[in-house]
This record gives C-alpha cells, sequence and structure tokens, in this order.
C-alpha cells in the first residue's frame, strides 16, 4: 500500500512538473513570449484610434464643405444676373465730326451664347487651360496634388498654376487676383458651388464672354475684334489659339504688346490642342504668325 501511495505521489509530481513546463512554454504567460504578443495588441489599438478619429474628421470636413458650397450656390447670382453684370463701364472718346479717337477702359463686345461660340475656340480654350474641365467638379485633384508636391519639394514659388476654368471664372467674378491660400480656398469653394449650380455649357459661356484678353478687351467677341477685326464667330483655329493663349497672361501675350510673344505662345496652344484630338496634325500646323492682325492706332491704357 506505502509503495503503491509511493508511486502516485511520484506520478503527481511528474505531472505538475510537465503542466509547468507547458505553462511556462505558453504565449498567454508572462514570460517572453507574453511580451511578444502584448506589442503588436497596443500598437492595433493604437492604428485603430488614429484610423477612427481621422474617419471622424474626415467626415467632419465633407459635412462643412458641403454647406459651405451649398450655402455659396444659393448665395450666387441667377445665371441671367451674371451674364448682364459687367465689370466697368467703358467711355469712348470722339472728333467733332464723330469719328472714334479713342477708347478707355475695358472694352465688352457682343455677347455670345454658348452655341455661337465656335468649337474651335472652346477646344482651344479647355485644351490650354483645364484639360480636365468635362471630368472634374471645380477643382482638378489631380493638377492640385501634383502643385502641392512641387511645393513641398521647393520646385514652386508660390501658388499658382493650379486653377481651373470655374476657378478662374469665380476669381474674376467674385474675388480679386491675391494669391494667398485664403482666396484660394474662397475660389475653390465658389468653383464648386458654380458648378453646382449650372452646367458646364454655362460656366464655359461665362467664361468666354468675360475673360479679359488683354489689351482692355473682355470676352472672346471683344478680343476678335480688337485683335482681327472681325467678330468671334467668324475665329478661324489660329485666331482661337492666338485668344486661348493670352488668358496666362494677357499683357505679356496681347498681340498689341508684343506680337512674336503672342505666335509663340499660339503655338503651345496648337500643339495642346494636337495632343489632346481636338484638331489634326495638318490643323496644329498652321502659320499663326500668317494670321493677319489688326492695326492698332493707339494703345488702349487698360491692362
Amino acid at each position: 500500500m506505502a509503495k503503491r501511495s509511493t508511486k502516485l505521489t511520484n506520478k503527481n509530481k511528474r505531472g505538475s512538473r510537465r503542466a509547468a513546463s507547458e505553462r511556462a512554454r505558453s504565449p498567454s504567460n508572462g514570460g517572453s513570449g507574453g511580451g511578444g504578443a502584448k506589442g503588436p495588441s497596443v500598437l492595433g489599438k493604437w492604428v485603430k484610434r488614429f484610423a477612427l478619429a481621422g474617419l471622424v474628421l474626415g467626415l467632419l470636413g465633407v459635412l462643412f464643405l458641403s454647406f459651405a458650397v451649398g450655402f455659396a450656390a444659393r448665395e450666387i447670382p441667377s445665371f441671367y444676373q451674371l451674364k448682364t453684370t459687367q465689370n466697368a463701364q467703358t467711355i469712348l472718346v470722339r472728333a467733332r465730326d464723330g469719328s472714334e479717337i479713342v477708347e478707355l477702359g475695358p472694352s465688352f463686345g457682343e455677347w455670345l451664347d454658348y452655341n455661337e461660340i465656335p468649337e474651335t475656340m472652346t477646344n482651344a480654350m479647355v485644351a490650354v487651360e483645364d484639360k480636365r474641365f468635362y471630368d472634374h467638379y471645380g477643382i482638378d485633384p489631380i493638377r492640385l496634388t501634383g502643385a502641392m508636391l512641387e511645393g513641398i519639394m521647393g520646385t514652386r514659388a508660390r501658388v499658382g498654376g493650379t486653377s481651373t476654368i470655374t476657378q478662374q471664372l469665380a476669381r474674376n467674378i467674385f474675388l480679386n487676383t491675391n494669391r494667398t491660400f485664403d482666396r484660394k480656398a474662397r475660389e475653390a469653394v465658389l468653383a464648386m458651388a458654380l458648378e453646382w449650380k449650372f452646367s458646364k455649357q454655362q460656366i464655359l459661356e461665362l467664361y468666354l464672354n468675360k475673360v479679359y484678353f488683354g489689351g482692355g478687351a473682355y470676352g472672346i467677341d471683344s478680343a476678335s475684334r480688337k485683335f482681327f477685326s472681325h467678330p468671334a464667330k467668324e475665329l478661324s483655329v489660329a485666331e482661337a489659339s492666338i485668344i486661348a493663349g493670352l488668358v496666362k497672361a494677357p499683357s505679356r501675350y496681347a498681340p498689341t504688346a508684343d506680337v512674336q510673344a503672342a505666335v509663340d505662345r499660339a503655338r503651345v496652344v496648337l500643339r495642346l490642342m494636337r495632343e489632346q484630338g481636338y484638331i489634326t496634325p495638318d490643323q496644329a500646323s498652321v502659320d499663326v504668325g500668317a494670321v493677319k492682325l489688326k492695326q492698332q492706332a493707339g494703345q488702349n491704357s487698360v491692362r
């Protein structure tokens, strides 16, 4: 009986030692294995917290932006009101016999409805100023991201070159030309509000009739009459490329300021139109330098 009791005691001891050894090897025990499992668990909790915080902030940002855009869209005048509002008055000085001496201040041509604007003119403007115009909702995320990366890498000296056609329209109608982040933010909100309220065709109609082209000319009809002596409805591909190229820097590229600069810029526009499929290679090879420009009696002081 004593022998059997001794055997049972020894067996229990061996079982206890085996159980203790298994518990020591188990990752749930506080050994080195347990410490390794705790690290990822804590890190995972922090990752989840940051992800949740980012999601909440993102949702709040979207809600705030939606509210801002909706409020701006409500405050924007109607399409008819924007059509009939001009930025300034033109003063025409005449001689006693009624002949024109000089035109002071901005000049506005005939307002052209969208279906009256030559297709080559709209294509030229979209090609050079906003090639993704028909795909975005007021701001171009691809263009904006590229500009931000350039800014971070130090390859851009100032904010600029990111504005879509809609943003340019918002700036021309409602804002100033100060290059600040505050103005760019308001410009972006107004651009999205314009896209919310108006169609792409309406935006292009407003833009092409209101944007400044240099030499005191506002709108493509005024620019066409000033530079080519005929209405914008008669614009050729070469003439449209010259006008589209002026928007970037009207005082630098206007034919009244520098004919060669205007021609060189127009060649850039023709190349972009060809690359984007708006014109054929033959049309892109047109001699822009051969375009007949209007002889200017006097330089308009407004630029």
